[in-house]
């Protein structure tokens, strides 16, 4: 089920981005917002709506609420919107952006997860990514299909490792 984030987001920062190339400019773009944050060694949760569809949904929400329309990446610190990556590209290059980020906690050495290398998701381990799951019928021995419930529509489950 869709449910918006109600947990406070002070002194946190929040970025959607995609990880499809479809769009080489979007994918870009994203990738630019990543690298401005990691270069500023400060800790963010990345929302990538492709592995995600909450993720969009979630968006879609914050959005309206502020009436904008949403256009990857999207970054709201303290829980509020900030802009997309021209206004991240502007505040990092004016310094703002650095005066912006002082009361957000700092990590030391960028490092990936050792699970799922720092994409927030591996695949399901009921069905491993298929999306179904096997039920068997004790009374004629028979296999039925059905959709697996341990997982999103991707086959991916969060990684316990680093997703918390």
């Amino acid at each position: 089920l869709f449910q918006v984030s109600t947990v406070p987001e002070f002194g946190r920062i929040v970025i959607y981005t995609t990880s499809l190339r479809v769009v080489r400019t979007t994918f870009e773009r994203c990738e630019l917002v990543r690298k401005i944050f990691q270069n500023h060694r400060v800790k963010f949760e990345e929302k990538n709506i492709a592995l995600n569809s909450d993720y969009g949904k979630e968006l879609d929400e914050r959005c309206r609420s502020v009436c904008v329309v949403p256009s990857l990446p999207v970054v709201f610190i303290d829980g509020h919107y900030l802009g997309g990556a021209e206004k991240i590209l502007l505040m990092n290059e004016s310094g703002e952006l650095q005066d912006l980020l002082t009361k957000i906690e700092r990590v030391q050495l960028p490092q990936e997860c050792p699970s799922c290398g720092g994409f927030g998701f591996l695949p399901c381990s009921a069905c491993h990514g298929s999306k179904m799951s096997v039920f068997r019928n004790c009374f004629t021995d028979s296999f039925k299909a059905l959709k697996c419930t341990a997982c999103n529509e991707n086959g991916l489950q969060r990684c316990r490792s680093c997703a918390g």
